[in-house]
């Protein structure tokens, strides 16, 4: 009796022991941020521990709400946004967010939120869209529609577009008496107002404009604005190769300065030549004197 006893007790450790040693189980989920000026949407990955009162779309979720671990990364969810639900069925996961996921300082702020809902439920084996709610109710897009379901968010071409910003540039008419506003998407890899004459040094894209009358030899050396004046410094190919006569001097001046008093931070341009001030650029127009924006030069 007492060997059936000890062989009985023995089975139910022995029965007993591996639970002891299971381990928890996890998963391994994208959760979607932006960084800290939101011109690139970024990821992060994180580890969870599945639970058995919990879903793993409503446990990703959860886990976006609580923000980026990532030092660089910020989100976009409005402050105080909980979970309500998520529930999904026929490949589309609903999720119901508090009441919170709304007032969007901007349209940009809203379509970040969204597409870091969306593509950290999409992520997800088995969901191919996802439908926001709030409330229970549809959330209404800028459009004035509801999102509806939406499907994942191709990241690199949305970084892309967010790399980009539109610049007003100015140039000169065929008979260069006025100039006319031509407006252009740039990438932001360099300093707008880098980017600014670097652009107009390119010439027009639009018919019938002409480019500024600066030397294909001269060179743009850097771009510096301090107490709301760009310090424009160009190599001495400038002055040195440039077409000369007082309309010519005009053209390349006037182009240049209106295109970068568009940006809001300068109010006014001071032209260099290697770091110097000259007195003209090629014998007529006095040149080292900050420049302020003209707009009688402008086509109406």
């Amino acid at each position: 009796m007492k060997k059936t006893l000890v062989v009985l007790i023995v089975l139910s450790l022995l029965a007993l022991t591996p639970a002891c040693f299971v381990k928890d189980k996890t998963a391994t989920i994208t959760l979607y941020y932006t960084n800290e000026d939101n011109s690139q949407v970024l990821t992060e990955t994180r580890e969870i521990k599945i639970s058995q009162k919990q879903t793993l779309p409503q446990l990703a979720v959860q886990e976006l709400l609580k923000g980026p671990d990532t030092e660089g990364l910020k989100s976009t969810i409005p402050a105080g946004t909980k979970l309500l639900d998520v529930e999904v069925r026929a490949k589309v996961a609903t999720v119901n967010l508090s009441e919170d996921f709304s007032g969007f300082p901007g349209m940009m702020t809203e379509s970040l939120a969204v597409i870091s809902v969306v593509n950290t439920l999409t992520d997800l084996e088995g969901i191919e869209k996802a439908h926001i709610l709030v409330d229970g109710e549809e959330l209404i897009a800028p459009s004035g529609n509801p999102y509806g379901p939406l499907e994942s968010y191709d990241i690199k071409q949305i970084n892309q577009d967010l790399n980009k910003q539109t610049i007003t540039l100015y140039f000169p008419d065929e008979q260069a008496m006025h100039i006319v506003p031509e407006q252009r998407n740039v990438d932001k890899d360099e300093s707008l107002e880098v980017t600014v004459v670097k652009e107009l040094m390119k010439g027009p894209e639009t018919p019938g404009l002409t480019g500024p009358t600066i030397p294909k030899e001269a060179k743009l050396l850097s771009v510096e604005i301090k107490n709301e004046i760009a310090y424009v410094n160009f190599s001495r190919e400038l002055i040195e190769k440039h077409v000369g006569g007082s309309t010519g001097e005009i053209m390349t001046i006037v182009p240049i300065v209106n295109s970068l008093t568009e940006l809001p931070e300068i109010e006014k341009v001071q032209f260099l030549v290697e770091g110097k001030k000259e007195k003209t650029l090629a014998g007529h127009v006095i040149f080292d004197e900050p420049f302020e924006r003209s707009e009688d030069w402008i086509k109406r």
